[in-house]
């Protein structure tokens, strides 16, 4: 088996596309992320056909820099992908990183269990192959309750555009500074909505925002990625049915499944139950796996993570 840089961008999604995984491996992805980080991918091949690939971040922190393979390497076999992971340790030692981080989508054994994670480990996945009738039913009584009542109080689900950016992530500030997290910059959503396959949908009430959210599609899969409401016209259950409503765009590209991207019931509970409203099977990631390379700056990570852990905790 050899392995390689990639050479074909049309054989690398096709392969990607057989092997139904994340939109995190795809190659519109990784050149979106260009601007922001190194990004480097490779190839295991066999008899001159793709038998995994595996496309990596490179990652900065105080003690030092590191590689992160989000949602791969991608391959049907065990073997492979651990031989993906293991040479993306040795392009790491000779370009000086600390160590390689993997959170793949398939079990991988080698290296060890990784300290923290990244993406989340959780996520619901929903089945929308069905009418709308059929998704409705599959939701949780108050949920279809809450989807029927928006639209009663005249909510409406449209796509947006660009020129609706601005509006999306006004809110978006908002709903940062009233939960305490941080997220990127407007340019950042502009980018992701014109270079990765995306859509920005909006639920307005008498022509104002009252939720919206950004949806990825990549093969049969829509992820509902970036979301933000109008904490102040929550009394009409717009989120609920801008989730109901967007399985129709989802459905238009093709899509059969709906990923909700994440659930955590002790970090987010009250985000975790409104997800679980609206059906579909939980899926459980493998643990994520770390290779070291140099071995003080690791344990120094290790332990700021161990500190910031307890403070985020409290």
């Amino acid at each position: 088996m050899e392995i390689d840089f990639i050479k074909s961008r049309e054989e690398w999604d096709g392969f990607l596309l057989e092997n139904r995984t994340s939109f995190l491996q795809s190659f519109s992805w990784g050149e979106f992320k260009k601007e922001y980080q190194k990004v480097e991918r490779i190839e295991a091949r066999k008899e001159g056909k793709i038998r995994g690939v595996c496309q990596f971040f490179e990652e900065k922190m105080p003690f030092g820099n590191y590689f992160y393979i989000p949602h791969g390497p991608v391959a049907k076999e065990k073997e492979v992908r651990e031989k993906l992971f293991l040479e993306t340790v040795e392009i790491g030692k000779r370009k000086g990183m600390v160590f390689v981080k993997t959170e793949p989508v398939e079990k991988i054994t080698v290296g060890e269990k990784s300290f923290r994670r990244i993406q989340p480990r959780k996520t619901l996945i929903s089945d929308i192959t069905g009418s709308p009738e059929e998704i409705l039913k599959s939701f949780r009584k108050t949920m279809r309750h809450n989807v029927r009542n928006s639209r009663e109080k005249g909510v409406v689900v449209e796509k947006g555009s660009i020129s609706d950016l601005k509006h999306f992530f006004n809110l978006l500030l908002k709903t940062q500074k009233r939960q305490k997290f941080t997220s990127y910059d407007e340019r950042y959503f502009k980018r992701l909505l014109k270079e990765v396959n995306s859509d920005l949908i909006l639920a307005k009430h008498k022509g104002e925002i009252a939720a919206a959210v950004i949806l990825v599609y990549f093969g049969t899969t829509v992820t509902f990625l970036h979301s933000t409401f109008d904490y102040t016209k929550k009394d009409l259950n717009a989120t609920a049915l801008l989730r109901f409503e967007s399985v129709k765009f989802a459905k238009e590209k093709g899509c059969t499944s709906y990923d909700f991207w994440g659930i955590d019931e002790k970090r987010f509970p009250g985000v975790t139950v409104f997800k679980k409203g609206f059906g579909g099977e939980e899926f459980v990631y493998p643990e994520g796996r770390d290779i070291p390379i140099k071995k003080i700056p690791y344990i120094c990570y290790r332990l700021a993570e161990g500190v910031r852990s307890k403070v985020r905790n409290r």
